[in-house]
């Protein structure tokens, strides 16, 4: 069960196979949508024209920074692959030597190399998806900017909205994750990627990271703010962008930032435990955060099998999505899944009080039990309280990734990673309508929504 939790939960390799199920091209030929999904095997995202289904292919190439780019010390050990060399008044960053790579199978059987993925690598070295590693996008429809994370390289990249055109990129280091936008301020908040074991590292920092975006031509690191949890991934920002919100994946701790006076304040998020903010659970492991109303907070949480580090025994959690208050950081309610569910990204409705929810699934246990354990759900949330909708398994879903919902509110597209398709379902009820290929072994991740005029 262990290495089962490692190989599904941890590593990501995440299979969906479409239905052939195709439904009247009449429901598409009003849409104006432009889906933006980050393709992040490919070092590429993709745009994808929902009327037409024809794709805009952006290659992610800019240069990829070299060790000796990094002059500070703490920016050099951040990146990946690189040593800082201390030689007094002559320190400087290089290349750190992988002595694994190149090796085969019997090759590999030796001190800090391990045998994965048909491929030699460093023992808790990173999955090499790509020089860049795109893996989530957001959009300024006021500003016509739309921006992605890229992994791997540690750098934010700012394209042209109309013309998908590279504008500059800014290096934040760390394993960037999901972003969160101010676009009245021209404000950008970066956090970091969470472990997901032996193939691909984590966040080291406990940093959200602001950029400012206002120059035309270039963007700059405004400000730092630290949370006391590791790994805070799960981002969100109130619609007038005055609080951002913040969930630690190995913590399980929720955590409310004021940019303008640099207050930070943090709750629990799994009180049977009861853990400080800075020793590391992976109970609940929390995933995406949504604000709604500007004072209700959702969070989904991945769950899954846990391991108590003191007494290594093994337990299965609930995956959840949590209803919070944002002003008093107080947990309204919760929504329980099976534990091999995995919720992952999570969407608002852009039409009422609902939002949908990836369950990514476990896809050794639903092939060896035959039971659908991934798909999508619907939520409402009214009177502070959850209750499920509708839901969506099927055991031809073998996990998907990222969720966006249509300008009208009707569809909803959902990311499957290795199968290579953006996935349409119908928002009233679930039902699968269409698939939309995106390429060989894409790797697809996030997804965010355009409404072209």
């Amino acid at each position: 069960m262990q290495l089962k939790a490692n190989i599904v939960g941890l590593f990501f390799i995440f299979v969906f196979t479409a239905c052939g199920i195709v439904d009247s091209d009449d429901n598409y030929n009003q849409k104006g949508d432009k889906v933006y999904v980050a393709l992040q095997g490919l070092d590429q995202v993709g745009i994808v024209n929902i009327n037409s289904e024809e794709i805009d292919v952006i290659d992610i190439n800019y240069a990829t920074i070299s060790c000796m780019d990094y002059e500070s010390e703490m920016d050099c050990n951040m990146a990946s692959d690189c040593n800082w060399i201390d030689m007094g008044t002559m320190s400087h960053c290089m290349d750190e030597e992988d002595n694994c790579t190149g090796l085969n199978e019997s090759q590999c059987d030796i001190n800090g190399c391990e045998w994965m993925m048909n491929m030699c690598m460093e023992s808790g070295g990173i999955m090499d998806m790509g020089n860049q590693t795109p893996h989530f996008i957001v959009i300024d429809e006021i500003n016509k900017y739309w921006f992605v994370t890229n992994i791997t390289s540690g750098l934010v990249g700012r394209y042209d909205l109309e013309t998908n055109t590279f504008i500059d990129k800014i290096f934040v280091g760390d394993s960037p994750a999901l972003m969160a936008l101010n676009n009245s301020g021209h404000k950008l908040y970066i956090s970091r990627m969470m472990p997901m074991g032996s193939m691909m590292t984590g966040s080291i920092s406990t940093v959200i990271q602001e950029i400012d975006y206002s120059d035309r031509s270039k963007m700059e690191l405004s400000n730092e703010f630290s949370i006391d949890s590791p790994a805070p991934h799960g981002l969100a920002i109130n619609s007038i962008g005055t609080e951002v919100y913040v969930a630690s994946n190995t913590a399980d701790w929720l955590w409310k930032i004021i940019p303008s006076t640099e207050e930070v304040e943090g709750k629990i998020m799994d009180a049977s435990i009861g853990n400080s903010p800075d020793i590391v659970t992976q109970r609940l492991k929390p995933i995406q955060i949504t604000s709604v109303d500007d004072s209700l907070l959702l969070v989904s949480c991945s769950g899954g099998i846990w391991i108590n580090p003191y007494t290594q025994e093994q337990d299965t959690l609930p995956g959840l999505v949590q209803l919070w208050n944002s002003n008093t950081l107080t947990l309204l309610d919760t929504i329980q899944f099976n534990w091999e569910s995995t919720p992952w990204h999570i969407a608002k409705s852009t039409l009422d009080r609902k939002v949908y929810v990836v369950l990514g699934g476990d896809i050794l246990f639903s092939s060896n039990m035959g039971v659908a354990t991934a798909g999508v759900a619907c939520l409402t949330f009214e009177a502070n309280k959850l209750n499920i909708k509708w839901k969506t398994l099927s055991e031809s879903f073998e996990t998907l990734h990222g969720i966006g919902v249509s300008s009208d509110g009707e569809q909803i597209y959902v990311s499957g990673r290795k199968d290579g398709n953006l996935h349409i379902f119908n928002s009233s009820n679930g039902e699968l309508e269409k698939s939309i290929p995106l390429g060989n072994n894409p790797l697809a991740g996030g997804v965010q929504v355009f409404s072209s005029p």
